[in-house]
């Protein structure tokens, strides 16, 4: 959980730019943007409206919310994966107060640029299958990591094969 807590501090601070399928930045109840300007005392509330009171489904529990994986230079949902999202947009769909960032990642190869597109692209094609199968389009939001957190920083076959990935980060927001 230390490590989760970690990754969620650094992600949280860090410049990517986050949006949601319109296009709108996150902002907090202040109306700034996440990082910018946050006391201590603002992160840990931000911290807690996203973990919650721990009754929120954690990614990969259950089978719910598994990473979903793509071919080398590709944002195709394989079918297997297709039916995987049908099961987690139940989920979000039976819980309104439930949202999701979809986190698009590449693995190294390519320049930055190109696997921050290519991270937003995998995010957005997820994203836009969640909400074909109902979920509100306000449940959900879109990051690009690019090639930024790999999961294995190994330069070999399998480690860009884990690396290429959406991971689902869910959390409680309002109605």
């Amino acid at each position: 959980m230390k490590h989760l807590t970690a990754i969620f501090l650094i992600l949280f601070l860090s410049a990517c730019s986050t949006s949601d399928m319109d296009g709108d930045e996150y902002s907090d109840s202040m109306g700034g943007e996440y990082g910018q300007g946050m006391s201590d005392e603002d992160l840990a509330l931000a911290q807690q409206k996203r973990f919650g009171d721990g009754n929120i489904p954690m990614a990969g529990e259950n089978g719910l919310f598994e990473d979903i994986h793509f071919d080398y230079d590709s944002f195709t949902i394989s079918e297997q994966d297709r039916e995987r999202l049908k099961s987690d947009s139940k989920v979000l769909i039976e819980d309104p107060s439930l949202r999701v960032e979809v986190e698009g990642h590449c693995d190294k190869r390519g320049t930055s640029e190109y696997n921050m597109a290519l991270g937003e692209s995998r995010a957005r094609a997820v994203a836009s299958l969640l909400i074909s199968y109902g979920v509100s389009d306000r449940q959900v939001k879109t990051i690009s990591y690019g090639e930024e957190i790999p999961l294995d920083p190994a330069d070999t076959d399998d480690a860009y094969s884990r690396n290429r990935r959406v991971h689902f980060a869910i959390y409680r927001g309002d109605k």
